[in-house]
């Protein structure tokens, strides 16, 4: 099973390697190397970002998952304090559960015919739809053997990020059960 990185996700890592570059150095020495490689090798280089330092990140129009992101390094490597690391896991361990929750409410197998006042929206008929065209130019035995070459890079990038990110994620699980070998 591969992992997806959607344009979203190139997004947030490009606020999050914007704002880890623009902390005091003290916290990106904090960080792995190949953390902050994978962020600016992974972000989005067109994708412009400011973040003003007088303001919280909360308030600053961030995507969710960079502030996701930056909770996560800061549990995992800025936090020096014990109690202060428990108590932000715990945090974030019940919002995941409410989280839960809210999804097994919203998505009952009880509760999925009971909005019998929704309106589906029917398709007007009576105009004729808009139809897209592309125009597609044969390729030549260059551009065939370029294509190929490339989808076997693509794959080569794609298996080196894959396994890379489930470094990252099996690292984060590692963390998140410090709570267990502490109990």
């Amino acid at each position: 099973m591969g992992v997806i990185i959607t344009r979203e996700d190139i997004m947030a890592y490009a606020e999050v390697d914007y704002i880890i570059h623009h902390m005091n150095m003290r916290y990106l020495e904090m960080l792995p190397k190949k953390l902050i490689v994978f962020f600016d090798k992974m972000k989005d280089p067109e994708y412009e970002v400011f973040v003003d330092p007088r303001k919280p990140l909360q308030s600053q129009g961030l995507k969710k998952y960079t502030l996701e992101i930056i909770a996560l390094l800061h549990l995992k490597y800025w936090c020096e304090d014990e109690e202060r690391k428990k108590e932000l896991y715990n945090r974030m361990e019940t919002n995941q559960i409410k989280f839960e929750e809210q999804l097994r409410e919203k998505f009952s197998t009880d509760n999925i015919f009971d909005n019998k006042e929704e309106k589906v929206q029917e398709e007007d008929l009576s105009k004729p739809k808009k139809i897209n065209t592309v125009q597609v130019t044969p390729m030549t035995p260059k551009d065939e053997k370029e294509e190929d070459n490339n989808i076997e890079n693509k794959d080569i990038i794609k298996k080196e990020k894959v396994s890379f990110i489930s470094k990252i994620i099996k690292k984060v699980k590692e963390m998140f059960n410090f709570e267990n070998k502490n109990a």
